[in-house]
């Protein structure tokens, strides 16, 4: 059974330690920075709607929109990109290039 968490169930809590990956850049070792920005509803200061992707049918937030999902470590800074995250418990890295 693999230990890889999707995205679609469950975020790890912010600042937790994890390893994740992204089909375009495999499998990386960082943090979960967590949620910000694309909150559905959101009103700029002019009035008008900046949800960004909240009313996009393929929206791949859960639902109730609490933004996009951030990782980064040493393949940078994602945002909603990430599809598979499990928690960093000091071991090497994950054997295989993807979940």
């Amino acid at each position: 059974m693999s230990e890889w968490i999707s995205v679609k169930d469950k975020y790890p809590e912010e600042g937790a330690k994890v390893w994740y990956y992204f089909e375009g850049t495999g499998v990386s070792k960082g943090e979960f920075y967590g949620h910000s920005g694309c909150y559905e509803g959101f009103v700029d200061n002019d009035g008008n709607d900046a949800s960004m992707g909240c009313k996009f049918p393929d929206c791949p937030l859960h639902e109730g929109c609490g933004g996009y999902a951030y990782f980064g470590g040493e393949s940078g800074v994602l945002g909603n990109d990430v599809t598979h995250w499990m928690p960093d418990t000091g071991r090497n890295k994950p054997k295989g290039d993807s979940p």
